[in-house]
């Protein structure tokens, strides 16, 4: 897979090409390329939650609504894996509960990727999947009552979390 800087390079090329942003065109391109080399289900499940701006929050969460959407983009997908790659601040715990029991229900083997960050519920719905992906730079937030919220940064090589289902 490409570096981030070579993704922003390919998007300014492709604008230059089109004078169209070329955003939904290449995350496609990047998203078909990891399907081909693991011939698995991929969902991206992503928000724009690392930059300031003034989008409501339940708009960039995770909520009750994202069942929904995650049904809709389920149906008819065959075989048993998933990748699921996940950037996101969060949201609601009875919500990523829900999602995480439709998941369950729809497949055996659940794989997360995390490329940047997770935060506490987005890092309870990885951590309900049968194995974590993730790069030396990404994280996961995990509330913890004894000492207050805790930054967890994992590498590449550590196995974080695995459910028993």
């Amino acid at each position: 897979m490409p570096t981030w800087g070579e993704i922003l390079k390919e998007l300014r090329i492709e604008f230059e090409k089109e004078k169209v942003p070329p955003f939904d065109k290449v995350r496609r391109k990047y998203l078909r390329e990891l399907w081909k080399y693991t011939q698995r289900n991929t969902i991206l499940y992503a928000s724009k939650w690392t930059r300031s701006t003034n989008v409501p929050s339940d708009l960039i969460s995770i909520t009750d609504e994202d069942v929904q959407g995650f049904m809709e983009v389920i149906a008819g997908l065959p075989g048993e894996s998933l990748d699921l790659i996940i950037h996101s601040p969060g949201g609601s715990a009875e919500a990523t509960e829900a999602l995480v029991k439709y998941l369950r229900s729809k497949f055996s083997d659940v794989r997360a990727i995390i490329p940047y960050g997770a935060m506490p519920a987005a890092t309870m719905l990885a951590c309900a999947c049968n194995k974590i992906v993730m790069g030396k730079h990404s994280f996961i937030y995990k509330p913890h009552r004894s000492s207050g919220n805790s930054l967890y940064s994992l590498g590449y090589k550590n196995d974080p979390c695995s459910s028993y289902y």
